[in-house]
């Protein structure tokens, strides 16, 4: 029996994640200070750095789709920058931590596509 995954449609995960991609951006802008004062708070910023890539996949994914283009390294590397570009400004430690967390979601979004689709 084929399993059945509950899929949303492509406006609506445009529009999550670029919500969610805002809040989170300004999250660590609103709390810079605070994230730098920690080495776990600075852990914690790469991570949701790496959120920020995770996103703006989706929404490069979305875009790509609706031109029937295929998403390639480009718009990976391009999302990879922007997230490690956010988390530079609050530490170099963050954005050491967001590389890391970036490449451990990249495996896991490809495992899980290669799996669905």
């Amino acid at each position: 029996m084929k399993r059945q995954y509950l899929k949303a449609s492509n406006t609506s995960s445009l529009f999550i994640s670029i919500i969610f991609s805002i809040f989170i951006v300004s999250l660590l802008q609103i709390f810079s200070e605070a994230l730098q004062s920690n080495q776990y708070l600075l852990i914690f910023a790469g991570f949701l750095s790496s959120l920020i890539f995770v996103f703006s996949l989706v929404i490069a994914g979305v875009v790509c789709q609706s031109l029937n283009w295929k998403v390639n390294w480009f718009f990976i590397i391009f999302c990879f920058l922007v997230a490690n570009t956010i988390a530079i400004t609050i530490d170099g430690i963050a954005m050491t931590t967001c590389s890391l967390f970036s490449f451990i979601e990249l495996y896991l979004l490809y495992n899980l596509s290669s799996k669905v689709y």
